[in-house]
């Protein structure tokens, strides 16, 4: 079942810090910059960071129109500026459209984090201010919890190896007993925890339901360590592989592959303006990927920005300067087409 993403609404919750002037519809815009800053960092954003960048920049320079309207009321020698408050209006409009589509695009991501039991990052939403369901934190705080029993048992591990070490005097080790001991409870408390969490899950009337719940872990205490004075050597856990995360040129690469995908999906549908767009959008990937490529050749970086340029200007009417596609990749284009392209030409020689 498609988990549904519900914002946590506290009426009081920034109250002081936003523009009292159509409160009604921006208090809920700014509340989302300050829940966006919180989460722009997470890996689901990694290839498309000004997404969120260019939402949050957005609502803070409206946030300043907000407040400058609410000091013009306030000031009775000052007439309202009807424009102003039109063009203040229009701006929280568009915000709040971006600030939807967002949401849903969060709500199918953290459906894709519960499946794959990213716990952490989960924690990181819940902690920005989403509300992500009662059974979906038991999950979390499991996790957390077992995370600090591994961290114990690595700690008495060590302890333990370093007393064998120092006195080498080998014995079967208190630390298998230690860890034994722990598994059993671990084993015992899982059930217990099962049997808890699907009774819950039957008996919730909550409009979210999670069908498929994981194994609960309920917190457990470590037992004090013991004196060790006969012990044997604990064999030392080999070191995991390091994950290499991708290079901004491999991310592109893969983000060309994905576009292309989406590109051809479009054209089988015959969805003529979604086609249109994801054209532009396509080429200026491609480009982008020619840019760091030629990032030693003056000329041709030059001519590839160049192009860049003028494929986001198409994009502006094939997609809509005010839809998520164009704020993306116009905002990814943004570090090459000034400074860098400047440099470039200048350095050009033909």
């Amino acid at each position: 079942m498609r988990f549904i993403l519900i914002l946590v609404i506290s009426l009081s919750m920034y109250a002081s810090e936003f523009p009292i002037i159509f409160s009604s519809a921006g208090d809920e815009v700014y509340k989302s910059m300050h829940r966006y800053e919180y989460i722009k960092d997470l890996e689901i954003y990694q290839d498309r960071p000004e997404l969120l960048e260019a939402y949050c920049l957005d609502a803070s320079e409206a946030m300043k129109k907000g407040f400058a309207l609410d000091k013009i009321i306030d000031d009775p020698e000052q007439s309202i500026d009807k424009k102003m408050m039109k063009s203040y209006a229009k701006e929280l409009r568009i915000l709040s459209n971006k600030n939807e589509e967002i949401t849903a695009q969060l709500d199918i991501a953290v459906g894709r984090m519960i499946q794959k039991n990213e716990y952490s990052n989960l924690r990181k939403v819940h902690d920005a201010g989403f509300h992500l369901g009662e059974d979906v934190m038991l999950k979390i705080k499991a996790y957390e919890k077992s995370k600090e029993i591994q961290k114990d048992i690595e700690i008495l591990e060590a302890r333990s190896k370093s007393r064998a070490q120092e006195e080498a005097l080998p014995a079967k080790t208190v630390v298998e007993v230690q860890r034994q001991k722990l598994t059993t409870q671990v084993l015992v408390k899982e059930k217990q925890a099962d049997t808890h969490i699907q009774r819950n899950v039957e008996m919730s009337s909550s409009a979210v339901q999670i069908t498929d719940v994981a194994k609960i872990k309920e917190p457990l205490s470590l037992a004090p360590f013991v004196e060790v004075r006969k012990i044997e050597e604990v064999p030392i856990k080999e070191a995991e592989p390091e994950v290499k995360e991708l290079s901004v040129l491999q991310r592109y690469k893969q983000g060309l592959k994905n576009l292309k995908e989406e590109l051809y999906l479009a054209r089988e549908e015959e969805n003529l303006e979604k086609t249109a767009c994801l054209n532009d959008v396509t080429a200026i990937n491609y480009w982008i990927i020619k840019v760091l490529e030629n990032d030693n050749d003056s000329c041709a970086k030059a001519s590839a920005i160049r192009q860049m340029k003028s494929y986001d200007k198409s994009s502006a009417q094939s997609c809509g300067r005010s839809t998520l596609r164009y704020i993306e990749w116009h905002g990814r284009i943004k570090p090459y087409v000034g400074k860098e392209l400047f440099e470039a030409e200048a350095s050009c020689q033909p």
